[in-house]
């Protein structure tokens, strides 16, 4: 095992255990099928107006491990095209929100931001 795969592991094991603060999301890739990952959901962290100037538009920033089988790895992300389904708060309905931008990725993980 190298320390790439580790790394990965670990971000996995700690960062997105669904025993403490991970959930299991659906993610939908552009060009593929869709897959159940563990992710960490920053919700309500902020929001942006609408394209009409008058709705607000709830921003996620959402965390998961760089990789293509734990979670997302950042070279299939298609930002814009590829999208999450979650709840926009716990226990609420789960709807499709667009992967707008990576905010941040390292070898372990992504953060993703999703509309």
């Amino acid at each position: 095992m190298t320390l790439h795969d580790m790394i990965q592991a670990d971000a996995s094991a700690v960062f997105c255990n669904v025993n403490d603060f991970a959930e299991v999301a659906t993610y939908y890739a552009f060009h593929g099928s869709a897959r159940e990952i563990k992710v960490v959901i920053e919700r309500d962290p902020l929001a942006v107006f609408g394209p009409d100037g008058d709705d607000i538009l709830p921003l996620f920033a959402v965390k998961v491990v760089n990789s293509t089988t734990l979670g997302i790895s950042s070279e299939e992300l298609n930002c814009g095209g590829d999208s999450l389904e979650f709840a926009r708060r716990v226990g609420q309905d789960v709807s499709r929100r667009s992967i707008m931008r990576v905010i941040e990725h390292d070898e372990g993980m992504l953060v993703v931001e999703c509309r």
